[in-house]
């Protein structure tokens, strides 16, 4: 069963997913309607899953778990149409790739692209991909060394795993400038008693927020939520309220802001993910001490404080 499962059932899935029906992903890979459908249903087949609804026999629309297999395939799928042209380049320019995955506030901050941008002047070749991802899908590409190089809030609970920390800092509240708030030296619960709240959800940095309240008579309610700590920013920057985040997420807007350490403090570790035993490729060991570097320089400077410094 499993062994009978072919790249071309995967490339016709993935043409359906991204094409929208049937008729457009035969199209797409020069191929008949009853072809596609063909290698559709010795694809279910083969995984045991149902990845379309269907009606009178024709596949429809994608289920839940159809939806999930594709996320699952799709970066590899591309990886593969993409051999072809990567060959090339390394024919030609000796250039090499270097994938790389992060949080959305790592990968976003100004610290991280000062390092990216010294890491192009010391090693023009390279091609860089960025990912930003969730940090448990984070975890996983690690482990199946899908990256070169994976940064994320620490600490880790992954048997597969090890980690390199990189920075301490805490969290910080962000308002506008402006704001009645945005003058204080330290922002505290008590000062949010009348204010709408903002908090990341269903994330590391919001459970350290949560540990951090525990015995707290003064608990953070969230007037607003956001599954990434860069949107919990942009809604404070639209004046809806007080976020608490990363001090990284802010440095990744123009926007005029304040940002004021938060009180308690929540520590915040970020570090670079591998799995065990996995050795760096050179070019992910220089980029890995540029971020480094910039990193500490941010936690060191004012700009750890006000989060809107450029290393």
């Amino acid at each position: 069963m499993m062994n009978r499962l072919s790249l071309r059932q995967l490339r016709a899935f993935h043409a359906v997913m991204i094409s929208g029906s049937v008729t457009a992903a035969a199209k797409r890979l020069n191929l008949t309607q009853p072809a596609i459908s063909k290698q559709l249903n010795a694809l279910e087949d083969n995984l045991g899953l149902q990845l379309f609804h269907r009606r009178s026999g024709r596949a429809a629309t994608p289920t839940h778990v159809g939806v999930e297999f594709f996320r699952a395939i799709e970066p590899t799928i591309v990886g593969l149409d993409e051999i072809g042209s990567i060959a090339e380049t390394i024919a030609e320019s000796g250039c090499y790739r270097l994938r790389i995955a992060a949080t959305p506030p790592l990968i976003n901050s100004a610290p991280f692209m000062t390092a990216l941008a010294r890491f192009a002047e010391k090693m023009p070749s390279a091609h860089v991909s960025l990912e930003p991802r969730h940090r448990l899908e984070i975890e996983d590409w690690v482990v199946a060394r899908r990256i070169d190089l994976a940064l994320a809030l620490l600490p880790l609970d992954h048997p597969g795993l090890e980690a390199i920390p990189l920075v301490t800092t805490h969290a910080v509240a962000v308002v506008p400038k402006g704001h009645p708030l945005s003058g204080q030296d330290t922002m505290t619960p008590s000062d949010l008693e009348d204010v709408p709240i903002i908090l990341p959800s269903r994330q590391p940095l919001r459970t350290r927020i949560d540990i951090a309240q525990e015995g707290s008579s003064q608990r953070l309610e969230a007037d607003y939520e956001a599954t990434s700590a860069i949107t919990a920013v942009r809604l404070a920057a639209s004046g809806l309220g007080v976020a608490i985040c990363d001090p990284f997420s802010p440095t990744a807007f123009d926007a005029d802001l304040a940002v004021v350490p938060w009180k308690p403090e929540i520590p915040l570790v970020y570090g670079a993910l591998f799995s065990r035993g996995q050795n760096l490729e050179a070019a992910a060991e220089v980029l890995l001490k540029l971020i480094r570097e910039t990193f500490a320089a941010f936690s060191e400077s004012k700009a750890s404080i006000t989060g809107l410094g450029r290393a």
